[in-house]
């Protein structure tokens, strides 16, 4: 079986910094007033992370700080990879909770203070707890939705959907939708949008989230959620437009009715030129079945080897307590995990879209999500990649479904 080279490349990097990395406490009076930060993102996070930074360093006379900015997750992974390798991570970088298990495993990560946590959501800080213990102080809690085009829902005479819809009212719009020439659905295919389907379908993506030995997708429940999935690709964007143009990029030029996905997209659907948008739950199966979504949230870890530790803390708890918080939310990029910021304006912003901003809200309690284990970026990679092939027609549903828990299951069951 080919596995993929990034994860190798992280697993080898902080193998080779793990056992290395100096555990002797730096004195705070000898750390020098530099920082380096790395995380990933298109340009509205890029920018408020950047926002962040200015202000977290004037509030530090004579502090220096570097940060990378990563166009995309794979690429920043592989970058912190390398620095680990060389011996120079970053004092801080931003991770997604289903990116952890390695570097905690390794022992790279500076565990934070657990001061605060009952101020935050619990869904989120659960995702960064790590046998037990902390690992990165979130900042996010955020979680997939499905975004509506208003404009186009008025001009096809179909009803914006209520907080309560299901696969059936979704089916009904795309169908009203592809008959007045519209393009219905789009969603990045794989396992982080399938995921939410496959819950409210009532089955499960893997045995057991916290000691994953497999996916679980050859399930009725899963492959009734999968095929459903399929089908709206005959009203929206199929595998042929999808290598065209990107369903975000569709729905960010207004010729896209229904788009799902996290939070992240707002920075750059806010500033498209007379896009009209908003945000309601994804749809449930059907009245009898609760909606659930899956989680969507990052953190800021402190690297061990951080030649400016008490700095970085500060800095992670800037981005999570402080006033870096409060810009992160003005941004429109996070779903703050402090929940008094999340419930005040400046998250909220009745004046921006998406009006129902509350959505997110809401939906962290409904919110499930997958493993924080090593091994999960080559768990998803792998069964991204046969999603794929399913959703373009090139392989079964059930043939695909075997032989992604065959693969997960043989990656999760490696030593680590």
């Amino acid at each position: 079986m080919r596995l993929p080279v990034l994860p190798i490349l992280l697993a080898g990097a902080l193998a080779l910094t793990g056992c290395g990395s100096s555990n002797e406490p730096v004195d705070p009076a000898d750390e020098p007033l530099t920082l380096t930060v790395q995380a990933a993102g298109g340009e509205g996070e890029l920018r408020a992370v950047q926002s962040l930074l200015d202000a977290f360093s004037a509030s530090k006379p004579g502090l220096e700080i570097s940060f990378t900015g990563v166009p995309s997750q794979g690429d920043h992974i592989a970058k912190l990879a390398a620095s680990f390798a060389g011996g120079a991570p970053p004092d801080v970088f931003l991770l997604n909770y289903r990116r952890l298990g390695s570097f905690v495993d390794r022992g790279v990560v500076l565990p934070p203070s657990t001061e605060g946590l009952d101020e935050l959501y619990p869904q989120p800080v659960e995702a960064f707890t790590y046998e037990g213990a902390p690992a990165c102080l979130p900042t996010n809690a955020s979680s997939t939705v499905a975004y509506v085009n208003t404009a186009l829902f008025a001009e096809a005479g179909v009803a914006l959907p209520t907080s309560a819809w299901t696969w059936d009212d979704l089916t009904a719009a795309a169908k009203a939708f592809d008959a007045k020439g519209i393009a219905a659905v789009g969603f990045e295919v794989g396992l982080r949008n399938s995921a939410p389907f496959v819950w409210t379908a009532g089955g499960e993506v893997v045995d057991d989230t916290a000691a994953p030995t497999s996916t679980t997708l050859d399930t009725p429940q899963a492959k009734e959620a999968l095929a459903y999935l399929a089908s709206l690709q005959d009203y929206g964007v199929d595998a042929t437009a999808r290598a065209a143009t990107e369903p975000v990029d569709l729905f960010e030029q207004g010729k896209l009715a229904v788009f799902f996905d996290s939070r992240r997209s707002v920075p750059a659907f806010r500033k498209a030129e007379g896009l009209a948008f908003d945000v309601v739950p994804l749809p449930r199966k059907d009245a009898a079945t609760p909606s659930t979504t899956l989680l969507a949230s990052d953190a800021y870890c402190v690297a061990k080897a951080s030649k400016s530790p008490t700095l970085a803390a500060e800095l992670a708890r800037f981005a999570v307590f402080g006033q870096g918080a409060t810009i992160l939310a003005e941004s429109g990029r996070t779903v703050p995990v402090q929940m008094a910021l999340a419930e005040s304006p400046a998250f909220l912003a009745p004046s921006l879209a998406p009006k129902a901003a509350q959505v997110f809200l809401d939906a962290i309690t409904t919110t499930k999500r997958l493993p924080n284990v090593a091994g999960q970026d080559e768990v998803e990679e792998a069964a991204d990649d046969l999603l794929t092939q399913y959703f373009a027609g090139k392989a079964s549903l059930d043939e695909t479904v075997k032989k992604v828990d065959e693969d997960t299951a043989a990656i999760y069951g490696q030593e680590r």
